[in-house]
């Protein structure tokens, strides 16, 4: 059964069990009292009936001594309710010095007394806490059990709304029958204690064992209805019940010493459960057993299982009473608001029965301008005080992710965590891929969103609540946006270092070898010449866009003429043999590329190698640059792995191409180094040649 199927038969339930209460009082014969009046006799035509007070007027049978006492009590309520039924029925009645006698009428809903509503609204309330936990732990043995005891209680409690709050009499079988499922609901509650206490928090026995206390029950259910004791079981059988449960929840306790998780649960659930059990047999059941009066009427009585009731939901607030999450909330709040607008309606019609436009009119009123946005408010406040969220926390969240000492950034991602979750403590914690709860929801478990390693956090809300599934949701949230930050800041960093590197391999490449052509110009005219190219690429290199093309043709032959020139000033001469080369474009990077390739190595043979001639093979072959450059100078000075053949390297892996370095050997007479450069020229859907 889903949960919204159990809620609704929750509620099904409940409003059978209220309609069938107010039933079995609504259109009985009744007598309007004055108040504070006692009836003293029933009278019809030549019939009078004396009314003995403490005897017919009991609130509970449960209380007469003996089962021949309560034979007769019947046997009187059977009696007074014939008379009662009489149409010529009256009721003589007595205010202290003052007599009178009321003529006797159907009894209509405001004749009901207060204690009958205050009985439905307990049972109701059981009820709905229990079919709540039911629908969202529906195979969860100790949630079932504590089902049964709110069914128990509504039956409990609605039985014996209709019989303490007759005005005189009811017939007696129907007295027979309440009196009997108000035993049965009451025994039934005391095995579901039983059985909660023998599973939660820790299983002491395997549930087939919470047969033993039913059939146990149900036998002594047996006994007392059909009078085979000598004595009445009823009030004994729920105080032996009472203190079993009580035995069972300090085993409980004792077992649950070192988990304070579940001593905590089980602190807030047998404080609550000792209030409603106590108090209800404090103040109804013992004072019976110990042949005194009770303090209080047996209706009010059950308000302390109200008070339990009420206990365990707030328990559920801050302990997470077997292991329900917040979401819980916002059912009983759907549930709650829906019964509040059912109420409301009620009460507006029966106040103004009699006056249907005003009360649709005043209903349409309140509800609109008082009630939803009253109930809005109410829901806004509870569920956002409940709820973690990253609104405003941007610059905090900035600031931690993009701090660059180390030790400061610790310091503020914590202070971040601490103002998001007030956690008692933040500690290093395990290696984890994402947002974990740890020892149901004690703590929870960050990964290293920040660079500063993982951490724990333990006790949410400086201990007063546990992590739940909205915290794990706001953790990954808050880790996802810090390592986005962090890795668009270092894609930032990365893209400065590499735009600084490419500048200064352009400028190594390329304006050093300009410079050193014109350094090596003997005519004035070609030195100006070379330093405006030079200067010409150096705005090049800077404001280079990545989007021009090149030729390759044009691009080797003006390469073949500058080279020439080069090496011609230093008295080198150069082997350019000519290939056909293809007609088509290539892009800004590849053709710096190759201009670098080539101006680096022409400058090592001048400075380094002491070489007299340079060759240089360009051709294109399937798609690719092959490119030969050799020397025939010595291989120790031009084959050095210095900054320029390293800025090669980085160039050519940038393309995906391939650099060979060979060298003819190891003496001053070798005949020099071979550079072998294959390029792609196929560009690659990214820009760069693949």
């Amino acid at each position: 059964m889903t949960p919204r199927r159990v809620l609704f038969l929750s509620v099904a339930i409940a409003l059978a069990m209220c309609w069938s209460a107010m039933s079995a009082l609504l259109g009985r014969p009744y007598a309007p009292l004055p108040p504070g009046a006692v009836p003293v006799a029933v009278s019809a035509d030549s019939l009078r009936l004396d009314i003995n007070a403490p005897i017919d007027l009991v609130e509970e049978p449960d209380k007469l001594p003996d089962y021949p006492a309560f034979n007769t009590f019947l046997d009187r309520q059977q009696a007074l309710s014939e008379a009662l039924g009489h149409p010529s029925a009256r009721v003589a009645w007595l205010r202290g010095d003052e007599a009178g006698v009321a003529e006797v009428q159907p009894r209509g809903l405001t004749d009901l007394p207060p204690v009958f509503h205050f009985q439905l609204l307990v049972g109701v309330f059981g009820l709905m806490v229990g079919g709540w936990l039911v629908a969202l732990r529906p195979r969860d043995p100790a949630v079932l059990l504590f089902g049964v005891t709110g069914i128990s209680l509504a039956l409990a409690s609605t039985t014996a709304a209709v019989y303490s709050g007759r005005q005189i009499a009811l017939p007696a079988e129907t007295f027979r029958l309440l009196s009997g499922l108000n035993h049965i609901g009451a025994t039934w509650f005391g095995v579901g204690l039983i059985g909660m206490f023998l599973l939660y928090p820790k299983r002491l026995v395997r549930p087939a064992w919470i047969l033993l206390p039913a059939v146990l029950v149900a036998l002594g259910n047996l006994l007392h209805l059909n009078q085979f004791t000598p004595l009445p079981l009823a009030n004994p059988m729920v105080a032996v019940e009472a203190l079993v449960a009580l035995a069972l929840a300090v085993a409980q306790w004792r077992l649950s010493r070192r988990m304070p998780l579940d001593r905590a649960g089980l602190k807030y659930l047998l404080m609550a459960t000792l209030i409603g059990v106590a108090g209800f047999v404090g103040l109804s059941v013992m004072p019976t057993l110990m042949g005194s009066f009770a303090p209080v009427s047996q209706g009010y009585a059950f308000g302390a299982f109200l008070a339990m009731y009420a206990g365990i939901a707030l328990g559920l607030a801050r302990y997470r009473l077997f292991d329900l999450d917040r979401y819980a909330f916002r059912v009983w709040l759907w549930l709650g608001a829906g019964l509040m607008i059912v109420a409301l309606d009620a009460a507006l019609l029966l106040v103004l029965r009699d006056q249907p436009l005003s009360s649709f009119g005043l209903a349409l009123l309140l509800g609109s301008f008082l009630y939803f946005p009253l109930r809005q408010a109410l829901v806004t406040r509870v569920m956002s005080s409940r709820q973690v969220t990253l609104q405003g926390q941007m610059p905090d969240i900035l600031a931690a992710a993009l701090e660059r000492d180390d030790a400061r950034r610790a310091r503020a991602w914590d202070a971040l965590l601490r103002r998001l979750w007030a956690p008692l403590t933040i500690a290093p914690g395990d290696t984890v891929d994402g947002p974990r709860l740890l020892d149901h929801g004690m703590a929870l478990a960050l990964p290293d969103a920040c660079g500063c390693g993982t951490r724990r956090l333990g006790h949410a809300s400086a201990g007063r609540r546990l992590f739940n599934a909205d915290d794990v949701a706001v953790a990954a949230t808050l880790c996802d946006l810090v390592a986005m930050i962090r890795q668009s800041s270092e894609a930032f960093e990365q893209g400065v270092t590499t735009e600084r590197d490419r500048i200064a391999r352009d400028v190594h490449d390329n304006i050093g070898a300009q410079l050193l052509s014109a350094l090596h110009a003997r005519e004035a005219e070609r030195k100006n010449e070379l330093l405006r190219e030079a200067l010409t690429d150096l705005r090049g290199i800077i404001d280079a866009d990545f989007t021009g093309t090149f030729v390759l043709a044009d691009l080797m032959a003006d390469l073949r003429g500058e080279t020439l020139d080069r090496l011609a000033n230093s008295g080198i001469a150069l082997t350019w043999p000519p290939m056909a080369l293809p007609e088509e474009e290539v892009s800004l990077q590849l053709a710096t590329t190759i201009r670098a390739i080539v101006r680096e190595a022409v400058s090592n043979a001048i400075r380094h190698s002491g070489c007299r001639m340079v060759t240089i093979s360009p051709r294109a072959d399937r798609g690719t640059l092959r490119l030969t450059l050799s020397d025939d100078g010595r291989a120790t000075g031009s084959g050095r792995a210095g900054n320029g053949l390293e800025n090669m390297r980085t160039r050519v892996r940038a393309l995906k191409g391939t650099l060979l370095v060979r060298t003819g050997g190891e003496s001053r007479d070798d005949s020099g180094v071979t550079i072998e450069v294959a390029l792609p020229l196929i560009e690659t859907a990214d820009g760069k040649a693949a």
